[in-house]
């Protein structure tokens, strides 16, 4: 197989469903069938679905978790754990974390205590709102990047599902942009995936007290992330109201209604028919 179509082959790893990654890698594997031709394709787009999908990894040594996202890579390898400033190594294809060493600060104090200020507002947010969800914020490029994930994997009953959200807070602005992303991957008897997403926009003006400024910042999160979960309800009742019922006959094109008790007669009539010959 060429390197055009190795590489193109890799690449449909970006569009696996949550919780699919091994699945949908196993069949490129047999597509390539060359493990040595695909490693090299394939480490570098393991990597950037790892940081897509917001992969949660336990630091080593540290009891701590922290999601792999484009915020907290150092370098080629590694990983920033904001919570304990630890610096770890990353093997992507394995997803091992190995190798943890403290950080050098390079942040100035007043980014680090409003970072630690977002940082417990939105572990109470996440624990009141998400079962098992993760959140983390980093500090890129001078604004609050505040990372939220929650998996939902039941590949057993054929479902697996996705929340994933990203914010973006500069304090010198006050601007708060939001994307949240839900993706639901339904695959009994059939393949049926909901992805969907939606983006926010405010302005929090910063406070001169960081718990303060914090709280506002994550009192909207709460806000806008209801909002987008009721808008996901209510369009999917009004597909069952409306929409599924406008695609449906009322009558048949006998324009008379169906009497199935009476269709049941005539297979039971049948059936003795059968029987007495």
């Amino acid at each position: 197989m060429s390197v055009d179509k190795i590489a193109k082959a890799a690449s449909l790893l970006l569009q696996s469903p949550p919780g699919e990654v091994d699945d949908v890698f196993n069949d490129i594997r047999g597509i390539v069938n060359d493990d040595g031709a695909l490693q090299e394709h394939i480490e570098p787009v393991l990597a950037e679905s790892n940081m897509q999908q917001f992969l949660i990894v336990d630091v080593p040594e540290r009891e701590s978790k922290v999601l792999i996202t484009p915020y907290n890579r150092v370098g080629e390898t590694q990983y920033l754990d904001p919570r304990t400033r630890t610096l770890f190594k990353f093997d992507h294809l394995h997803r091992i974390a190995s190798e943890p060493e403290a950080a050098e600060e390079t942040e100035e104090t007043s980014k680090l205590t409003l970072q630690s200020a977002l940082q417990k507002e939105l572990d109470g947010y996440i624990s009141a709102h998400y079962g098992t969800g993760v959140g983390n914020v980093f500090i890129d490029e001078g604004r609050m990047i505040s990372c939220i994930v929650s998996n939902r994997f039941s590949p057993t009953n054929f479902w697996n599902g996705s929340w994933r959200s990203v914010w973006s807070y500069d304090s010198t602005t006050g601007e708060l942009n939001g994307s949240t992303k839900v993706r639901v991957h339904y695959f009994e008897d059939g393949n049926v995936q909901l992805d969907t997403q939606t983006d926010f926009a405010v302005d929090v003006t910063k406070e001169l007290d960081d718990d303060v400024t914090a709280k506002r910042v994550v009192k909207f999160i709460r806000k806008y992330e209801a909002d987008f979960q009721q808008s996901i309800g209510d369009g999917y009742r009004q597909l069952a109201e409306k929409t599924f019922k406008g695609l449906r006959r009322t009558l048949p094109v006998t324009r008379s209604k169906m009497d199935w008790e009476k269709i049941a007669n005539y297979k039971i009539g049948g059936e003795l028919t059968k029987v007495e010959n």
